[in-house]
């Protein structure tokens, strides 16, 4: 009976000690390796390197420049030259995004009329800017006596800018309110821009207007032949999305170049919408989420009250960590940078960032090299500051 216990006991120890993998687990024998040295020892071998999944980064603002007057957007030359708009209508060349790098170039744009929310906002440098020079800008001009955003494009030669052409010179209402006008190239090559409804609400449900809604062109202006035509519009235009209120944020996805749009609600409902042909996103008739109202929903709204979210951009790199692709958006109302983790169509809220401590934030930029430039709007004494990731 006692060894009959014994050989079970036995048995029984053998079982979980194979189930866990222990010193008495069955292996095969190692076969012959050709690291075997002649006198029969084998060399040792490399462990390999331990790898440390990504972390949440550290973050370093520096403030770059000062001392600005509203600088609206901010674009970067592959030969590391930093170009930003003031609204009041200077387009600013710096010969770096570094610290108090020297100021090489200063072009005014002609016939400005900036007030309020209008002005020179938005600036783009071509995809092939090393070879043609181009730069695309978004400006509030009063020309043949009406008061128009258009976007404009010059040529740089060295540090000056010479006027090129007319990108869009008519068919957009320039207003003291609401006048958000981002331009961004995406993926496909096209230029993007947001514009605002010019505190005219039922141009964002005016299927032939321009006003309210996010536009997609070529490089010259034309019109991309796998344009929408809106619903009830009596032909294709530069018109992409329509029922948007003031958007003044552009971002395209890394991997999958969908296009995010952000823009501010009026007292309730900032949006971050995937943007889509032909969708109607249905300011004025709707804010927020309106299931079954024949509008496409947002994928976040700020709720009962607003943020002033302006502009927005996916952060890329290994100094990211765990933030790398998540969409980054200023607010300028709440004066703070904003985190929101993007996974297919949900989009939510993560870290608020730099609360209160640069003043009213509008346009995040991520410049060549991974950093983070973030651009002040305050009215006087604005900054750019360059935010540095880095892994702890």
């Amino acid at each position: 009976m006692l060894l009959r216990c014994a050989a079970a006991l036995t048995c029984a120890l053998l079982f979980a000690s194979c189930a866990q993998g222990g010193p008495a687990a069955i292996t095969s024998p190692a076969p012959p390796s050709a690291s075997v040295a002649a006198g029969g020892s084998r060399a040792p071998t490399a462990s390999p390197a331990p790898t440390r999944p990504p972390q949440v980064p550290l973050l370093t603002p520096v403030v770059v420049q000062s001392g600005l007057r509203i600088p609206w957007d901010v674009a970067f030359a592959p030969d590391g030259r930093m170009f930003v708009t003031e609204r009041a209508g200077n387009i600013l060349i710096f010969a770096s995004g570094e610290p108090n790098a020297p100021r090489v170039g200063h072009t005014s744009v002609t016939n400005m009329r900036a007030v309020d929310e209008a002005g020179l906002m938005g600036i783009a440098l071509d995809p092939d800017f090393a070879a043609n020079g181009l730069v695309y800008v978004c400006a509030s001009r009063v020309d043949e006596g009406e008061w128009r955003n258009q976007v404009l494009r010059y040529r740089a030669s060295g540090n000056s800018l010479e006027f090129d052409r007319y990108v869009i010179q008519r068919g957009i209402r320039a207003s003291n309110l609401h006048d958000g006008c981002r331009v961004r190239f995406g993926p496909d090559g096209k230029l993007w821009i947001s514009m605002g409804d010019a505190a005219v609400g039922r141009s964002a449900q005016d299927p032939n207007a321009l006003n309210g809604r996010l536009l997609r062109i070529e490089r010259d202006g034309g019109v991309p032949s796998d344009n929408p035509i809106l619903a009830g519009a009596a032909a294709r235009t530069a018109a992409y999305t329509m029922g948007n209120r003031n958007p003044q944020g552009i971002a395209f996805e890394p991997g999958t170049g969908r296009v995010f749009e952000i823009e501010h609600g009026e007292d309730t409902e900032d949006e971050i919408n995937l943007v889509e042909p032909g969708a109607n996103y249905g300011w004025p008739i709707v804010e927020g989420p309106a299931p079954g109202r024949g509008f496409r929903d947002p994928l976040w709204s700020s709720g009962p009250g607003t943020l002033a979210t302006s502009g927005g951009t996916f952060v890329t790199g290994a100094a990211w960590g765990t933030w790398a692709g998540s969409l980054m958006v200023c607010t300028l109302k709440e004066a703070d940078l904003r985190r929101f983790t993007v996974d297919g169509t949900t989009v939510l809220p993560a870290e608020v960032l730099f609360d209160n401590r640069f003043g009213r934030l509008r346009s995040p930029v991520l410049a060549p090299d991974g950093s983070l430039y973030l651009t002040t709007s305050n009215g006087s004494g604005d900054r750019i500051i360059r935010v540095t990731p880095a892994q702890p």
